[in-house]
């Protein structure tokens, strides 16, 4: 099966059956011969905070000298970002053959009745190619929720990490946030070890609850215990239990996931599931990178890309541009999907920009410009629809110059597509 073929086909698999449950996923890893078994794991949950959490983690497995893999969605910009054993993507020709392999087995149970999701056949074979290689650890990113996602289908992993939870998905995983957490908590199993970001108090008693009914060690990241020393563009500067670390990434919102991290870690030593050093964890942190979160890719005028598409996230985003671009023109560039709740989303924008430009992302979920930029005409912006985004990037740099900021959000889509383009 050539590369081209391999795409074609997982495209034409819907990315979620209406049925929820592991019964395919177990299907097609009983077929694949039980790879999750094989493996251990440290599994993340939630609703903003999973990505980076997971390239925390990973970086600081990876210094620490475990043969690290890592399991993550959406992909920003290949595919093969999906699935990654040391920061390296599996190889084209792999995949390939994990997708020659599976499908036969794919294509049977389609006969049979509901065949799998593409979600749950790409983890399949991400599973399989981590045990194929003999990973160490495998960090484990949750497709949505938890209790029926894919990925639940593993043993009690090292540890179950909950970030921090917002509304989204409110048609599956439930309209109020202790439906949603009761969702995300379906990750914690029995006799292991639950981590777990700051929560509001209704989302902390449900995962506390949770983890006493399976036996868990049940920790809560406290931001009261992370001391910011300095914040600028090339990142933040930490102190945690009496060691300093730098932190690549920007924004309050990455020093919270970055104390849940450190938390993380410190539980497992703690707890003898695995030890890893202070000086192995600053080094692991200090080499993390995450693509379009906050991600500065330009200067003159500074260019900052984030994936940021719901409610918190915009706020985490918005918070930053407060704290780290005070002066010159901002310009948003701003695209986002019309199964979101856009208009809720996208208020705390309201009067931060000079100028907002949207666009329509390339998706077929993508809320067209014209609609996006009256609603923020609604909310008293100045605001115009785009042709195209790379388009309105070119005009966003005009109109901020070289002291001010082109600010891209909205949509992973958009800003993995700028970045493409920006980024060589």
């Amino acid at each position: 099966m050539t590369e081209a073929a391999m795409m074609a086909w997982l495209g034409s698999i819907p990315y979620t059956r209406r049925t929820p449950g592991l019964h395919r996923i177990g299907h097609l890893l009983r077929f694949m011969g039980e790879p999750q078994h094989k493996l251990k794991f440290i599994h993340v949950a939630g609703t903003n905070g999973k990505g980076s959490t997971c390239a925390m983690t990973a970086s600081i497995l990876r210094a620490a000298g475990y043969r690290t893999g890592m399991f993550i969605s959406p992909y920003i910009v290949e595919f093969r970002e999906r699935m990654q054993i040391n920061g390296q993507m599996i190889p084209v020709e792999t995949l390939c053959a994990l997708a020659e392999q599976i499908r036969p087995e794919y294509d049977r149970m389609m006969r049979e009745g509901e065949g799998p999701s593409e979600f749950e056949v790409v983890t399949a074979m991400g599973l399989s190619w981590f045990a194929a290689e003999r990973c160490d650890v495998v960090v484990l990113e949750v497709g949505m929720g938890g209790l029926l996602d894919a990925t639940n289908i593993i043993d009690t992993p090292l540890a179950s990490v909950i970030c921090t939870l917002d509304y989204d998905h409110t048609q599956i995983l439930g309209e109020t946030l202790p439906q949603i957490a009761a969702h995300k908590a379906g990750i914690i199993k029995e006799n292991g070890l639950t981590v777990s970001y700051p929560q509001p108090p209704e989302v902390r008693e449900v995962i506390a609850r949770t983890a006493a009914d399976k036996h868990n060690v049940c920790v809560f990241a406290d931001p009261g215990e992370i001391r910011v020393l300095r914040q600028e563009l090339s990142g933040t500067e930490l102190l945690f239990d009496g060691e300093s670390y730098h932190l690549p990434l920007l924004g309050d919102h990455q020093v919270r996931n970055a104390a849940t991290v450190l938390t993380l870690f410190r539980a497992l030593t703690q707890t003898g599931r695995l030890c890893v050093t202070p000086d192995v964890i600053r080094q692991g942190l200090a080499a993390v990178a995450f693509p379009v979160r906050l991600e500065i890719v330009g200067r003159a005028p500074v260019i900052l890309l984030d994936g940021a598409h719901n409610p918190s996230g915009i706020e985490a985003l918005c918070a930053a541009v407060r704290k780290y671009l005070p002066g010159g023109p901002r310009i948003a560039v701003v695209g986002m999907m019309w199964d979101k709740d856009y208009e809720t989303a996208v208020a705390p924008m309201a009067k931060l920009f000079s100028r907002i430009l949207t666009v329509t992302p390339d998706s077929p979920r993508a809320l067209p410009a014209p609609e996006l930029a009256a609603v923020f005409r609604s909310m008293g912006d100045k605001a115009e629809a785009c042709v195209s985004p790379v388009a309105a990037l070119s005009e966003a740099r005009r109109m901020a110059g070289c002291d001010g900021a082109v600010v891209v959000c909205g949509s992973l889509y958009l800003a993995s597509e700028l970045r493409r383009y920006i980024v060589i």
